[in-house]
């Protein structure tokens, strides 16, 4: 595995993940002076799918995401997720998301949504193997609904498709999570009211 290769792989995921949050919250404070509705304004949670994953490939591994709302029923989720697996040899993932989600029953983060989320995945490998890239596109149905203060339950059904991959490992796609998409996430949330 190129080490210098991680650490400009590093350098332009941590770029973009400040860059694109930066925004968001610049957008949150030219917000601050709306009148507060009650609903749910943002949401961060972590994205188990990788740890999933990981753990499949006797490794670790974990996501996190970030949702924020736009405008009345759109909101915007950047995420970043890491992988590092021992299946074999070392194998660590680095990948980067964005989801734009469309709410139609509600003004906040709850309830139905429809979205469509596009991404990258970069693999890289021990023993000199070229990195693996991949670009992604994942339309997702779901719906949010708060059942405690602070928690979330949320129900959803996606498919996840590469647009553009590499293929330099025969065994690439065991780190990927490509095709039909299912589950129920649990999201924790510190705060339920923007102000």
């Amino acid at each position: 595995m190129n080490i210098m290769s991680v650490k400009h792989n590093l350098k332009i995921a941590f770029c973009c993940i400040f860059l694109s949050l930066n925004v968001l919250f610049a957008y949150a404070e030219n917000n601050d002076s709306k009148e507060d509705t009650g609903e749910l304004k943002y949401l961060i949670s972590l994205d188990t799918n990788l740890t999933i994953t990981a753990l499949r490939n006797y490794g670790y591994g974990i996501g996190v995401n970030y949702e924020h709302i736009l405008t009345n029923f759109l909101s915007i989720k950047p995420g970043f997720g890491h992988m590092t697996c021992f299946s074999g040899m070392i194998v660590v993932t680095v990948n980067l998301q964005v989801f734009l989600y469309y709410y139609p029953l509600s003004d906040g983060l709850d309830k139905l949504y429809i979205g469509l989320g596009n991404g990258a995945d970069f693999i890289m490998y021990q023993h000199n193997i070229p990195e693996d890239k991949g670009i992604w596109l994942s339309p997702v149905l779901g719906w949010k609904w708060k059942v405690l203060p602070y928690l979330m339950v949320e129900p959803f059904i996606g498919w996840k498709f590469y647009i553009d991959k590499t293929n330099n490992y025969d065994n690439v796609d065991r780190y990927l999570n490509s095709g039909f998409q299912w589950g129920i996430g649990f999201k924790l949330f510190m705060k339920n009211r923007h102000g």
